[in-house]
């Protein structure tokens, strides 16, 4: 997303997790980041790729019991034994203290058991203890339903959410309240719902002020709003857990709302393994104290966005803007097309954000899959890793985008390592070009660039950039790259630009593009081919390229 006016209530911000705020509220450590799979979700309007040549021959090619003396002797196999018939899983209100049962036929004046059960969401809530839970069973709540403080603990959190089996859905359209769900209190789990805003302006799920902590929205329908987000962290919430979650069309037409955003003075938030989609903003969004923040004076810090699917959306997969340590790992991101406001990027990190890592994502079907830089207030992105993604048949000339791998733009300390591009009408790279400044401390290394319009674009501002160890292929002949908008060969850019003086012009060899298998096959040329960087590496050094090889 671009900088823009405020919106009327919202304008987004973020950061990285350093735990991860399980159901309980407790933290637990971040995982270790995995390798990109080789599958994803169907491609809508993908570009029909180039043929690999990894394929020609230049890309290489007993029973425990003791028996008395006059027993027979056990026989060599023991008999055949019927299985243990299936256990029934323990009932769900086994977890809590006690359940408050909530039915649309229910009194508010009954006992709240599941056979006498309430009526209010709202009576169920005033009568709910920290341990406690509320169960609603099949039914639709018109309802502005606030989470207020209950004393709630990490020991003892308070829960709202679906009885077993049941449709539980709480419906918008009229609340006229900022939140349908609105958490202002500690420990709350919401669990199993759906919550429709129904086309009204207001957020779905939003966590405000210092006192909202330690939340969890879990495996959850979220969707249809029109305000700047569907769910919304802000005014020093903190610590809260977005997962298993669908959360989609929150749409204001051509303005900005957002599947999830993270504002300024909140912290601690991780969204993992959500679905978000069609949503007329980003599907994550993340903002600091500038470009029309509500809450001026402090970055977002720490949010951890993981194993997500992040697409269609009208704007960009995730924008990271001034926030701090923000981890993006291991989502899938597609389908992001150019608008007046964005150019269609999977991922954008711009403004002034600071230590930001971008890794293990598999990114595909996007106008331009990451740009670092571009729209800068203050200092521009700061320690930024883009590492181990892979970035394949991008939307390009074709679909009137430009098709671009990784543009870095106006930044300090970028390191582009061990990714793979592949199948771009653009460009793989371009660097050295931004508007507000030069990119400085680049570090290009370890990449297969293949199967694009031009493996690489170097601009005026490429000074003291550091780039080797590359593989670079294009079917259609040498590769060509540009420098100052010259065209030239890997001969001349290495002689010119002084880059690239280990890298190497062959097949990647991939084990089938068609299947989007980017995994290298045994005689690939990238295996073992990369230059060490003190990162791991299996074999007697490391491959080039997001998949490394021969790991046990």
């Amino acid at each position: 997303m671009r900088f823009r006016l405020p919106l009327t209530t919202i304008v987004c911000s973020a950061g990285l997790f350093a735990g991860l705020v399980g159901c309980t509220g407790k933290v637990e450590p971040a995982p270790i980041g995995r390798s990109p799979g080789t599958t994803t979700p169907p491609i809508v309007n993908r570009p029909v790729p180039t043929p690999d040549a990894g394929t020609r021959a230049d890309a290489g090619v007993p029973d425990s019991g003791t028996t008395g003396p006059t027993d027979p002797p056990p026989p060599t196999d023991p008999p055949p034994t019927d299985p243990p018939p299936p256990t029934d899983p323990p009932p769900a209100e086994s977890q809590y203290t006690r359940v408050l049962w909530v039915s649309p036929s229910g009194n508010d004046t009954a006992a709240g058991t599941e056979g006498l059960p309430l009526r209010t969401v709202a009576r169920a809530l005033s009568l709910v203890k920290p341990g406690e839970a509320v169960f609603l069973q099949s039914g639709t709540w018109r309802e502005h339903v606030k989470l207020q403080e209950k004393q709630g603990t990490a020991a003892k959190p308070l829960t709202l959410r679906s009885a077993p089996g049941a449709t539980a859905i709480l419906k918008g359209g009229s609340i006229g309240e900022t939140a349908l769900v609105d958490v202002s209190g500690a420990y709350w789990n919401v669990e199993g719902l759906t919550v429709d805003v129904g086309g009204e302006a207001a957020f779905a799920v939003m966590w405000r002020g210092a006192g909202a902590h330690h939340g969890v929205l879990k495996k959850s329908i979220v969707k249809n709003g029109t305000e700047g987000a569907g769910v919304y962290v802000t005014e020093k919430a903190h610590d809260v857990l977005i997962e298993d979650n669908a959360i989609s069309y929150f749409d204001k037409g051509d303005e900005d709302s957002h599947g999830v955003a993270v504002q300024t003075s909140a912290s601690n938030v991780v969204v993992r393994g959500n679905d978000i989609h069609h949503n007329s903003g980003d599907g994550v969004q993340c903002l600091g104290p500038e470009g029309g923040a509500t809450l001026p004076g402090t970055p977002f810090d720490n949010l951890l966005v993981e194993r997500n699917k992040l697409h269609d959306n009208r704007e960009n997969g995730a924008d990271i803007k001034t926030c701090t340590r923000v981890t993006l790992r291991g989502n899938t991101i597609y389908n992001h097309r150019s608008v007046s406001s964005a150019a269609g990027e999977g991922i954008v990190v711009h403004l002034s954000p600071t230590d930001v890592t971008l890794e293990d994502n598999v990114l595909y079907a996007n106008a331009r899959a990451i740009q670092i830089g571009g729209y800068r207030e203050g200092a521009p992105p700061t320690r930024v890793i883009i590492r181990r993604n892979l970035i394949h048949d991008g939307l390009g000339e074709s679909e009137g985008e430009e098709g671009t791998g990784i543009r870095v733009d106006t930044s300090v300390n970028v390191k582009v390592q061990h990714n793979t591009v592949w199948n771009l009408s653009g460009a793989c790279l371009i660097f050295g070009e931004g508007a507000t400044g030069a990119s400085q401390g680049l570090d290009v290394r370890n990449n297969i660039f293949a199967g694009c319009g031009l493996g690489a674009r170097g601009g005026a501002g490429r000074s003291g950039a550091v780039m080797d160890g590359n593989l670079f292929f294009s079917s259609g002949g040498a590769v060509t790259f540009r420098l100052d908008n010259a065209a030239m060969g890997l001969a001349e850019w290495r002689s010119n630009a002084g880059l690239d003086k280990r890298s190497q012009e062959r097949a990647p060899g991939f084990v089938n593009t068609g299947s989007d298998d980017y995994h290298l096959t045994p005689a690939s040329a990238a295996r073992e081919a990369g230059l060490s960087l003190g990162l791991p590496f299996c074999g007697a050094a490391p491959d080039q390229g997001a998949f490394e090889s021969g790991c046990p």
